[in-house]
Parts: structure tokens; C-alpha cells; sequence
């Protein structure tokens, strides 16, 4: 079962953010005009207002927050399947910081994720992700031990 064919071609991959230096973790974004550009959303609006500009210069296109329940900070990194082909020692670097990779291809996980994916969906089909509608206020959690 696929709840959305536009999506079904990529990979979700979860980021930790456990600090304010996790963006230089990244590796630099395929800047190639041959593969679909990726996009990186955040569950929190206070690390996305804060890490947007270092994660922009990285190549990456930020396209907002979505709520999916986590004990730790996280960012979600939208990558397509021909990305990953066309650039394999960037799709090695973004696994070593990895916590998961989702495989879109299975509409659970699609599910799952639907608040996260529809961030990235809205940037991929109009250019742009409407920041209002996606904004959420941070939840404190307990401190990572």
C-alpha cells in the first residue's frame, strides 16, 4: 500500500540534533541539476529558526517543521532514490550521522510520517513550504541521557 506516489521514489533519513554544532556533521548537499533537491525539515520551530542558515549554506533546502512525537531532537532529510545512486560517497557520509532511514516505498511508514512528508511534498510541488501552517511550538523534553 502507497498513500502517495510523488513520495514513493525517496528515503526519509532521521538526523539527531544533539547539539548546536550537529548541522557541521552534514555532509555538503549534491549540488547536481540532475537529482531532485533535498530537503531537510525539523520537529521543533526553535532548531529550525536556529539552524536553517547553516543547513541552507550546506545546500539543503529547509522546508519547515513537522510534529511526529520523539524522545530527542531530530531533523528529517528528504532523499530520492536517484539521488542516492548518482552520489554514492554523499549518501555514505549522511548514513554515518544517520539514526534511521525510512523507505517511502511502504505506505506504514508513509503513515507514520505524513506531518513530516508534508512539509517536503508542498516544497516539491509548489517551490515552497508554507512556514505558517507548519510552525509548531516546542514541547520541552527531558534532557538525553
Amino acid at each position: 500500500m502507497v498513500t502517495s506516489n510523488d513520495l514513493e521514489l525517496n528515503l526519509c533519513v532521521e538526523v539527531a540534533i544533539e547539539d548546536g554544532g550537529w548541522a557541521e556533521r552534514l555532509p555538503p548537499a549534491p549540488g547536481s541539476s540532475d537529482t531532485a533537491p533535498v530537503t531537510v525539515s525539523f520537529d521543533d520551530l526553535e532548531l529550525a529558526a536556529r539552524d536553517r542558515t547553516a543547513v541552507t549554506a550546506l545546500g539543503y533546502q529547509v522546508v519547515g517543521t513537522g510534529a511526529v512525537r520523539h524522545v530527542s531532537d531530530v531533523a528529517h532529510v528528504m532523499v530520492s532514490l536517484s539521488t542516492v545512486e548518482r552520489h554514492p560517497r554523499w549518501w555514505r557520509g549522511l548514513l554515518d550521522i544517520a539514526v534511521r532511514v525510512y523507505d517511502l516505498r511502504f505506505g506504514p511508514v508513509q503513515m507514520a510520517l505524513s506531518d513530516v512528508l508534508r512539509a517536503h511534498r508542498e516544497q516539491r510541488h509548489n517551490g515552497t513550504a508554507p512556514m505558517h501552517d507548519q510552525l509548531r511550538s516546542r514541547t520541552r523534553r527531558p534532557p538525553n541521557v
